[in-house]
């Protein structure tokens, strides 16, 4: 309370969501981002219109982001999932987004 920790993960969510609606817009491998708070899921797919998951891409994903100091995990084979610590700042987040949207702009190029 102290921290008022509760209103910036509120806002941390905001900008997330927003950044993240920008990424789907851009990159079709995108079917579906889902969140609240800090907890982000963004599911990877070869067709938004059959959903069928984009298994490979999600793994080299992963690594590329590893690659550049951003760490996930995937789950259900093709779901990103991000959790950052609730104390992670503004400019954390922006880099994250930044290294998430560098690799999706790399897997793109491989498509």
């Amino acid at each position: 309370e102290q921290n008022k920790l509760l209103d910036k993960v509120k806002a941390d969510e905001l900008y997330l969501r927003a950044e993240f609606a920008k990424l789907a817009e851009r990159f079709p491998i995108i079917g579906d981002v889902r969140g609240i708070g800090l907890l982000w899921g963004i599911e990877l797919v070869k067709d938004r219109a059959t959903k069928e998951k984009a298994v490979q891409e999600a793994e080299r994903m992963m690594y590329e982001c590893l690659e550049n100091g951003l760490s996930f995990k995937v789950s259900k084979g093709n779901v990103l999932q991000l959790c950052p610590p609730l104390i992670i700042t503004r400019e954390e987040l922006k880099t994250a987004v930044v290294v998430l949207e560098k690799a999706f702009e790399k897997e793109l190029a491989c498509r």
